[in-house]
């Protein structure tokens, strides 16, 4: 629910939870595409917001645009 709040208007689409190697996780978040150009600036922002609230890692970005849309 606090990065639905966090985010909000942009849609999350996905999440991912990376563990490195160090045994660190991130959580990787993805937004919706259509939002991009609203928010781009933003991103750095939400994770250190969400960082501060809860004391975690996350990662905001958006899907990974495939060369077969081109």
């Amino acid at each position: 629910a606090i990065l639905t709040d966090i985010v909000y208007p942009v849609e999350i689409v996905g999440k991912r939870l990376r563990t490195k190697e160090d045994g660190t996780k991130v959580l990787k978040v993805i937004l919706h595409e259509k939002e991009r150009g609203g928010v781009d600036h933003r991103l750095d922002a939400y994770g250190e917001v969400y960082r501060r609230l809860t004391g975690r890692g996350v990662r905001f970005e958006f899907p990974q645009s495939s060369a077969t849309e081109f």
